[in-house]
């Protein structure tokens, strides 16, 4: 044999094992590769999963279907207004000293605020806990005239607290030794036991 013989048939034997050498990888990487997706499936333990709760979830109300009735004989807006003598008030917040002012503090009856809130449903059936930021208006009396929300953490716990307020007297804060209308920030903090 001749040597461009030789080497000829030595190129055509190399590529013949390159391409089954080839041929073998090819065919290890998929069947390696089927198998360990076979596994990752069988190997998911599903009691382990991620639980995720639904959070103020409300139910859809369809509105109800529009009639096409005309209303006959309703009064005017102008026949039910009644004029009275009294004038209405507006809330005025500036008669309310600012908290860094006062000397003492208000009061508030803490125990008759915990027997009147209520806890809402849906936080804890969930088992959340939460802190409400209120702004307090009481006047130089101790009532409670006005409740601003300052930090709502949702579910529910804002409502709850205004609720549990409303009505309740203090005794009224001091600023140089007469009693005062004041803002006073108060939290209320919603825990489980």
């Amino acid at each position: 044999m001749s040597v461009e013989k030789l080497t000829k048939h030595s190129r055509i034997w190399r590529l013949a094992v390159f391409a089954f050498a080839l041929l073998i990888h090819v065919a290890a990487i998929c069947f390696f590769s089927v198998k360990q997706k076979e596994e990752d499936v069988e190997t998911v333990d599903f009691s382990q999963a991620d639980v995720f709760k639904l959070v103020d979830v409300q139910e859809y109300v369809k509105p109800e279907p529009q009639s096409d009735e005309i209303v006959v004989n309703q009064p005017k807006a102008s026949e039910r207004v009644r004029e009275t003598e009294k004038k209405v008030k507006d809330f005025d917040e500036s008669a309310f000293l600012p908290q860094h002012k006062i000397s003492s503090v208000p009061v508030i009856p803490i125990r008759e605020v915990l027997s009147k809130i209520e806890y809402p449903p849906m936080a804890l059936r969930q088992g959340i806990e939460a802190v409400v930021y209120l702004e307090l208006f009481i006047d130089s009396k101790g009532a409670i005239k006005n409740i601003k929300v300052l930090k709502d953490p949702g579910h529910g716990f804002a409502e709850a607290a205004v609720a549990a307020l409303k009505g309740i007297v203090c005794v009224p804060a001091n600023a140089n030794g007469k009693n005062c209308a004041v803002r006073y920030r108060y939290p209320i903090k919603f825990t489980l036991n």
